[in-house]
């Protein structure tokens, strides 16, 4: 008996699989999905969705997900300084954001925007129940083993193993998505592989361990670095359920200290620990102490690709980790993830119906909608690709500046580091425009460089004021010399940490776009946005 030919394939069930296959089955698509394991995941991230997740999630008509699986709100952030000083801050109202995000209507009832942090296998196994309620949807339960290619080299579709039989499946159209540890980025992904920034430590405490409730902590240090030892990156602290609070404690660097011979153990207690709010301390020493297990993630950095263009990607679309990762200091993983499938399914659906909104919405040709004239459909993923990038480089960039100014072990960054603290202390707009981009809410890139220059400049008349450390010690005018040439290698370094992963957003695998000369504009756009900043804070 000859084998149906589906309209779409997808590898993977997870967060990207299971919402597309719903949001593409809606439209009328004919979706097979493969997953090689339907039980609940257990994970240490993708814990925490940001409100411009939630908006997502609305968008694809998932938000249900978010109910029944013990959810609690996140109503916004607290950044703590070593162990006595923190500044808090609340995600935005409607009326706080300029009408052009078009960020909608907030989840919940508090008139604020929020987020909600969970166990991530309940939020999976969520969104699959709603996967699996689609009659457009076929799951099997399966192994994808490789990825089939039809006589002209176009990827049709996928082969498997299902309970311990091979079976082939063709597709018009293949996307894979499966995840940070993808088996086919190396061999259909290009030129870029991630590279390890650091590692998460994950260890549940209590649920009462949290010090502000319903908001995100993320936890300084304030001791500087110690030249050949290894120094306590940030940690993140936030509850998911009524019966946990989640902390993730950063190690930097590509290498981890061994857990067998006990040297994580120790650098937790004797590098992280100390340098920790007590109420949170005590909890991860007792944690620890009690033998809780030290469970392990890479925090990889993977900037995204053109899709669909190489000859071996005919036919073919990477998304998710599998496509682009970010640090997840800022929780932006899920949020990007999610409005990739709203634009795909824009892209790829039948057209009956989209979640993109319409004020955002863009052309796509009714040939295009033809998925097995596979020219007619890379030119609208090529609109997808720079289309997405409105937000998922201001989430890419910011989470990789921000690691670098609070996670990296070096001086220079460590002034920015305290300047940044003092910078939100001013609040106001120096904390609602941060905030903002962190929440996913502000799809501006002009925006978060103005802001990260901002605390460079704000940094510098803090050195020169003698504030940086919160007390006024104005030096005298004979440091003036010492402070200048500081102030100038700021600014460098500044640039040094901006600069290079905005590059990364604008070279896409050398694909040429009509948005590329925007994205290549905003170094020179920078330099003014310092020369602003100069005179704002003179």
């Amino acid at each position: 008996m000859e084998q149906p030919v589906f309209d779409i394939a997808i590898v993977g069930a997870g967060v990207v699989g299971a919402s597309l296959s719903t949001a593409l089955a809606r439209t009328g698509r004919r979706v097979v999905v493969f997953e090689r394991d339907m039980k609940e995941p257990d994970r240490i991230v993708g814990e925490l969705l940001q409100p411009g997740g939630v908006r997502a999630l609305q968008l694809l008509g998932l938000s249900e997900a978010l109910e029944g699986i013990d959810a609690v709100r996140t109503t916004g952030y607290s950044v703590f300084l070593g162990k006595s000083e923190s500044v808090h801050f609340d995600y935005p109202t409607p009326q706080e954001l300029p009408e052009r995000y078009q960020a909608g209507t907030p989840y919940g009832s508090s008139g604020h925007y929020e987020g909600r942090s969970f166990h991530h296998g309940r939020f999976i196994m969520a969104l699959r129940k709603h996967m699996l309620a689609e009659p457009n949807v076929t799951v099997r339960e399966a192994v994808v083993t490789d990825l089939l290619h039809d006589a002209n080299g176009k990827v049709c579709g996928v082969r498997a193993t299902e309970n311990g039989a091979a079976l082939e499946v063709r597709a018009h159209v293949t996307i894979v998505a499966d995840g940070c540890a993808s088996r086919f980025r190396r061999k259909y992904g290009g030129t870029r592989t991630p590279q390890v920034w650091s590692h998460f430590v994950g260890i549940e405490i209590p649920p009462d361990a949290v010090l502000v409730r319903y908001h995100g902590h993320v936890l300084l240090g304030d001791q500087e670095p110690v030249p050949g030892t290894l120094t306590a990156g940030p940690v993140l602290v936030y509850q998911i359920g009524s019966d946990a609070t989640r902390i993730l404690i950063d190690v930097p660097g590509p290498n981890l200290p061994s857990a067998s011979s006990g040297e994580l153990r120790d650098y937790i207690l004797n590098s992280v620990v100390p340098q920790l709010p007590e109420k949170i301390g005590s909890a991860v020493v007792a944690a620890v102490n009690s033998g809780e297990r030290l469970r392990v993630m890479p925090n990889n950095f993977l900037p995204p690709s053109a899709q669909g263009f190489a000859a071996d990607q005919q036919g073919l679309v990477i998304v998710g980790d599998a496509m682009n990762m970010r640090h997840p200091l800022t929780g932006g993983g899920m949020t990007v993830a999610l409005w990739d499938c709203i634009y795909l399914t824009h892209v790829l659906g039948t057209g009956t119906s989209s979640p993109l909104p319409s004020s955002m919405a863009f052309n796509v040709p009714v040939a295009a909608r033809d998925l097995s004239k596979w020219s007619a459909i890379r030119g609208s993923l090529l609109q997808w690709h720079w289309r997405r990038k409105n937000l998922a480089s201001v989430i890419n960039v910011l989470a990789q500046a921000l690691y670098s100014l609070f996670g990296l072990p070096d001086k220079r960054l460590q002034v920015l580091r305290k300047g940044c603290f003092r910078y939100f202390e001013c609040g106001g707009e120096c904390i609602k425009g941060p905030v903002s981009l962190l929440a996913g809410l502000a799809p501006d890139v002009l925006l978060l460089t103005y802001h990260f220059f901002s605390v460079a400049i704000y940094s510098i008349a803090l050195l020169f004021r003698g504030e940086l450390d919160g007390k006024a010690k104005r030096p005298s005018i004979f440091a003036y010399p010492g402070l200048i040439i500081q102030a100038i290698v700021l600014l460098y370094t500044a640039c040094v940490v901006l600069l290079p992963v905005m590059y990364t957003e604008v070279c896409t695998n050398s694909r040429r776009s009509p948005y590329a000369l925007p994205f290549a504009a905003l170094g020179a756009l920078s330099v003014c946005v310092v020369a602003a900043a100069l005179i704002m804070h003179s």
